[in-house]
Order: C-alpha cells, then structure tokens, then sequence
C-alpha cells in the first residue's frame, strides 16, 4: 500500500505520522532524530511495508507535527515528555506489541521506553547510531557541538535548492543517498517562514530541553534493563556513537546484534545493505 499521511492527538498535542503497508500486519514504529522527520524512513519504509504495518511520527516540533506553545517548550520538547508521547501514540493507535527502529534521539527514546514503561510491548529494538546518553560521552561532544551549531540557528533561503545544498553539506555524514532522496530529504522537511523564504522544518527551541535534561536512570542501567532483541548500527566514522561505547553495549550486553557501515551519523537505511540486516533482524 503506498504512504498515508495521518494525524493523531496525543495528550493534546496533534502529530502527524507516514503510514505504509497493511494495517492488519505487525507495526513497526519509527522515530528520527533530533531535529529530523518521520519521512527520513521513506526508503525503508519502502522495502519492508510488504510485511509490516510501518508507523512513522514526527515528534512534537518537527515536520508537519504540532509546535510548543509559548512558553511551554521546555515541558514539551524533553526526552520524558516525548518517551511518554511516544507511549500515548501507541495506545491510541492500539499496538499492544510492535518493533521500534529509532534513529539518534529516536534511538534514545526507543531505549527508554524498553527499559521502562513499554518493556513488555517492544520485541525489536533498532538503534541506529546511538547508544546509552551521548551526551555524556567525552568521544561524542565534538559531535553533539557540531550538530548544536547547525540547530540552534537554522538558515533560511529565498530557493528550496538552497536548502537541499545545505542539507547535502550539513548532514554529508550519512551513508550516500541518490539524488532523489536528498530531493525527498528536502521537500519533506522544509517550511516557509513569515518572509517566505524557506528553511528546516523544526522549531528552534527543541534543542535546548533535550541538552539541559538529567537522565531519569543510570543510562547504562537502562541499557541492561532493555530485554527485547536488540540490533544496532554503528558508522564507522560517526562522532556521536564513540567506539568504546558500541564496544561496552556489545561487552555488557553480548546477546546483541551489531554491524558497522562505512559511513559518520548515521546510516540512512536507505540501502540493501543496511535494510537487509534490519529486515532478518525484525523477522527473527
């Protein structure tokens, strides 16, 4: 079945996801990160929706999803406030089992919501490129700073292929994509502002309650407390998951899956080979 756009109200706040595949086959839900959209799943979404039901959000504050209001950003806009989100979604769309691919910060809060209040719910859990509290990480700062600079005072531009020139630059850290999906990547994640010019489609003020946030456990922690089936995706290169943290994840937790990619942050799940794991990983 080809994608669906739909919305739902979650604790009164509407947000919007991409639907894909029958809804009668078991949901997968996937969730991008930090400033990022539901539609970066489009490719895999693509090559899996013949099995499953795939449930795409953007998270409050991004895409087409509803906005803070004044005032209220840094109640919204948390890792809590967004896991417990994430936990209403589900129940209004009934999924009383499912399997979680998150990216970064979707990553982060799929690792909350298996440890925590959705244990018995999530039988999968995909992480792609994000391991327990990056932001305590002394390898991954030099990453998190990179990706504060370019979020906390997003450009605009009088052209849309003004912004996919600077998407191609800011994210070059992904795995390659073809021309067409930076196309998609751009018209999916892009807004005009009051002067019409265009710029990323994400409210500013999402990046500082996420920075200020105490952890609500010890992440590692939550790390052994996460009983589903476990894969994660590393790049290579990537400044945000360190390689003695995706070592200590595999150390402490050895029953899990893992690969690396030839690639920085992160993977764009959007070839054969990343889908392919993925794929054998959600059907195990």
């Amino acid at each position: 079945m080809p994608r669906t756009d739909e919305f739902v109200t979650v604790d009164g706040t509407e947000l919007h996801y991409s639907a894909w595949g029958d809804a009668d086959a078991p949901p997968v839900v996937c969730v991008h990160g930090l400033s990022r959209v539901g539609r970066d799943f489009d490719p895999l979404a693509e090559r899996l929706e013949d099995d499953y039901h795939l449930l795409c959000p953007d998270m409050p504050g991004r895409g087409l999803s509803e906005w803070a209001a004044e005032g209220e950003a840094e109640a919204v806009y948390t890792g809590a406030a967004m896991a417990e989100l994430c936990a209403t979604f589900c129940d209004e769309l009934g999924l009383d089992e499912l399997r979680w691919v998150g990216t970064s910060m979707g990553g982060t809060l799929g690792m909350a919501l298996a440890a925590g209040p959705m244990r018995d719910r999530i039988t999968h859990l995909v992480l792609n490129d994000v391991g327990p509290a990056p932001a305590a990480d002394e390898e991954a700062q030099e990453g998190i700073e990179r990706i504060i600079g370019y979020l906390s005072d997003p450009p605009t531009f009088r052209r849309l292929s003004g912004l996919e020139a600077f998407y191609c630059e800011t994210y070059d850290t992904f795995s390659e994509m073809t021309d067409g999906e930076w196309r998609t990547f751009t018209v999916s994640s892009s807004r005009r502002v009051e002067d019409g010019r265009f710029a990323p489609a994400y409210d500013p003020r999402v990046v500082e309650p996420l920075l200020t946030e105490e952890p609500a456990m010890d992440p590692w922690e939550m790390w052994e407390a996460i009983e589903a089936h476990t894969f994660v995706l590393k790049g290579r290169h990537s400044d945000i998951l360190a390689d003695d943290t995706f070592a200590e994840m595999q150390e402490r937790r050895p029953e899990i899956d893992a690969r690396e990619y030839d690639c920085g942050h992160a993977p764009a799940l959007n070839v054969d080979e990343q889908v392919g794991p993925v794929r054998e990983f959600l059907a195990s």
